[in-house]
């Protein structure tokens, strides 16, 4: 499955370099072959162990909900993590909300991106975006450090609408589309490393996962068909941690995902940790 990332600030990436290429992105453009992806389903680690909870991805780390029923709501707002560039290419974070994804091959989702950008990788570049995997990633305008965002997606009457509001600045997309195999069974709220790919979508590695420090989601909520909005914490909820895996067969933790405290968490970034190769969908 390939997403399409879709660059709109291309003044503001120019120079960004990628996957060891040496040109600079353009507006819609993949560098050495590849393209950028944001979201899309978890990649569960094939370590030992990770049967049990929490579940152990390496590109999610953040808390899932599912259900018995179908999901028709989730929202989270957050104050956009400001980066730390060290000048290391394809360091990239994203923080955003979704529905399926968990354990199904869709996902409805939108948030915001942070990587580390400019012709030495050294400045911090800002993003809002939605998409439906698999269909293309979709950039909506630029955001700042610091920023309060608003984020959320809302089924009804056969149409997904997802809505990104950036609260400092006024800014504000929503968009609706229909999904006829969109299977609603889950809801997240998650940090993201996310993917390069080349533009058959046949190669990916994860980025490594920019400096974020601290990144707290709160007001998590979702909803289910026939029932209230409720906290995330009143949910059937599953943390995630997000993992490199070791050739030993072990793994190392880049990310630290805190307890629930009723519609909120916080997550605390550990280390960058390496590309990894991936196949995207869920590993079962």
């Amino acid at each position: 499955m390939r997403r399409l990332f879709t660059i709109v600030t291309a003044g503001t990436l120019a120079g960004l370099l990628c996957a060891g290429a040496g040109t600079a992105v353009g507006a819609g453009a993949s560098v050495g072959g590849h393209v950028k992806q944001p979201g899309g389903p978890i990649v569960r680690t094939p370590v030992a162990g990770n049967s049990g909870l929490p579940t152990i991805s390496e590109n999610w780390s953040g808390y899932a909900a599912v259900s018995a029923k179908k999901f028709t709501y989730v929202r989270s707002s957050f104050i956009q993590p400001k980066i730390t560039c060290p000048g290391v290419k394809n360091q990239w974070t994203s923080n955003w909300v979704g529905l399926d994804g968990f354990t199904s091959n869709t996902v409805e989702q939108d948030g915001t991106f942070a990587m580390c950008g400019g012709a030495a990788s050294k400045t911090p570049v800002y993003e809002a975006w939605y998409e439906l995997f698999p269909a293309g990633s979709v950039n909506v305008f630029a955001v700042k450090a610091g920023d309060k965002m608003d984020v959320s997606v809302r089924f009804k009457s056969g149409k997904f609408t997802l809505t990104v509001a950036d609260l400092t600045s006024g800014k504000k997309v929503t968009h609706t589309a229909a999904c006829g195999t969109c299977q609603r069974s889950s809801a997240e709220w998650i940090i993201e490393r996310p993917a390069l790919c080349n533009n058959t979508g046949t190669k990916c590695f994860l980025t490594e996962l920019a400096h974020y420090h601290t990144a707290t989601m709160g007001a998590s909520q979702a909803q289910v068909a026939g029932r209230a909005t409720r906290s995330v914490a009143s949910f059937d909820n599953i943390p995630i941690f997000m993992i490199d895996p070791l050739a030993s067969g072990g793994f190392i933790s880049l990310d630290t995902v805190a307890a629930l405290k009723g519609s909120a968490f916080t997550a605390t970034w550990n280390r960058s940790g390496t590309a990894t190769p991936i196949t995207l969908g869920p590993r079962r």
